[in-house]
């Protein structure tokens, strides 16, 4: 199930990542369908004013994470959105970060995809800093292709670790977040489970 219609609040394309700022309720759970925003590509970028028009339904794919921090309205929460997009050939996915609200459903406020060659490359993709979203902070977020056991990143002058959880479709991609309440994330970096860096990619913070 879903809703018919869905608006586009914001849009920002920065460096490799675009992301767009969504409203519209669905109901959680990785079978159901929810109305959803179109890729952004920078070619399209320019187009920010409101668009109230119904979009098709995009599919959710696999499970909903738990992201243990809570807005003034529901918890947040990290799941893959399908994206199919002829101007992005290798990108198959993006990265929601929503709420849960006390009812169980599930709804989507930031959305981010890679733009530029594959969204399985090694390294980060699809990095949106946090920002205030209907008047609540958003958190940081994204993905990492590869073996991250750990990513960390500048916040405030000082180094922290992200959570994390491996992709129910795909445990190769880890998606990453921090606390929303952190601020402005930069220099982020992945390691392996022996503590050795691992490629960073698009590892560039852009802000929707």
């Amino acid at each position: 199930m879903g809703l018919s219609r869905r608006s586009i609040l914001a849009v920002a394309v920065t460096g490799t990542a675009a992301a767009l700022v969504v409203t519209g309720a669905v109901a959680a759970g990785a079978s159901q369908r929810k109305p959803a925003p179109r890729p952004v590509t920078a070619a399209s970028a320019s187009a920010a004013a409101p668009d109230p028009a119904p979009r098709p339904a995009e599919r959710q794919l696999g499970e909903v994470v738990d992201a243990g921090y809570r807005a003034k309205d529901g918890a947040w929460v990290i799941y893959a959105v399908a994206i199919e997009e002829k101007a992005l050939p290798g990108t198959r996915f993006g990265v929601m970060a929503g709420l849960r609200r006390g009812d169980g459903k599930v709804t989507g406020i930031v959305v981010a995809n890679e733009t530029d060659g594959s969204d399985r490359a090694p390294g980060f993709h699809a990095v949106q800093g946090g920002m205030e979203v209907d008047g609540r902070p958003s958190p940081s977020f994204g993905y990492y292709a590869g073996a991250a056991a750990k990513i960390t990143a500048r916040i405030g002058g000082r180094t922290v670790t992200a959570r994390q959880a491996a992709w129910s479709a795909d445990n190769t991609v880890k998606f990453f977040w921090f606390d929303p309440a952190a601020g402005m994330v930069s220099d982020l970096k992945a390691y392996d489970s022996k503590g050795r860096a691992l490629p960073a990619g698009h590892n560039s913070v852009g802000v929707g």
